[in-house]
């Protein structure tokens, strides 16, 4: 049997299948190929460690996408698909399993293949190698924004999360919960009658309030960039079960 030991990775080769001793194989931090046979590969036993850059080398035809592409990718992604319901799994058809007898620590795997470009100067690393929107989503999902301002994290506030922020003021402090109000200058007379249908009476007009009636009467017309915010509530922080659930009430109805 041929042992070649490096820093990177470990393998070892035999022309009949040996098996090789996993007393101290560690599967949260190796991955364990047994008996790899596709192609040139003659049941090799391979391990490899995680969290690491790893390079297989060798002459051509020494069996490194063999290794690499055909088993522990071909596995990691047959097993990811046997993950799958039923009925997601009629879609992606059957994998057939690699000659391997078993890889253990394996995690779903994604490729980057060899192919031939197009060359193009607007071309990245990332679209190239058709990895651009896997970060994309990686970032949207698990990415965290920040803001250039204040340095804090921008964030979805949840109607607790406003609630906690007024408990946390000081007593008989005033607040006005308002919502930015989405409208059309030809239309505007519409929007106050629909507003005043759903039981809204004042509006913030560039930071005065106005009753709606009133905006009627003096038959108000707004300008293009006008700031106009409906107002939703007016209160003072009060210790009452009552009182809070008025304000997670009012609080929900600005969020929507």
């Amino acid at each position: 049997m041929f042992l070649k030991n490096s820093a990177k990775i470990r393998i070892f080769v035999s022309l009949n299948f040996t098996m090789a001793s996993t007393t101290e194989i560690d599967i949260k931090k190796q991955v364990f190929v047994k008996n790899a046979h596709l192609n040139n590969l003659k049941h090799i036993d391979v391990l490899i460690p995680k969290n690491k850059l790893i390079v297989i080398t060798g002459v051509s035809g020494s069996g490194k996408s063999s290794l690499a592409f055909d088993t522990i990718y071909a596995e990691g992604q047959r097993r990811y698909v046997e993950s799958l319901s039923s009925y997601a799994r009629q879609f992606l058809g059957k994998l057939e399993k690699p000659k391997v007898d078993d890889i253990k620590g394996l995690a779903p795997s994604i490729a980057i293949q060899q192919k031939v470009i197009s060359s193009n100067p607007r071309s990245t690393v990332g679209t190239s190698t058709e990895i651009y929107d896997y970060m994309k989503l990686l970032f949207a999902r698990i990415g965290k924004t920040f803001s250039p301002v204040s340095g804090e994290e921008v964030k979805k506030d949840s109607v607790t999360d406003v609630i906690d922020y007024i408990k946390s003021s000081e007593n008989n402090v005033p607040f006005l919960l308002t919502a930015p109000l989405n409208f059309d200058v030809e239309s505007f007379t519409d929007t106050l009658n629909v507003l005043k249908l759903a039981g809204f009476t004042r509006l913030e007009v560039n930071g005065n309030l106005a009753g709606i009636e009133d905006l009627e009467s003096f038959g108000f017309t707004p300008e293009k960039g006008m700031e106009i915010n409906l107002v939703i509530d007016r209160f003072s922080y009060e210790e009452d079960e009552s009182f809070l659930q008025r304000l997670a009430d009012s609080i929900q109805m600005g969020v929507l």
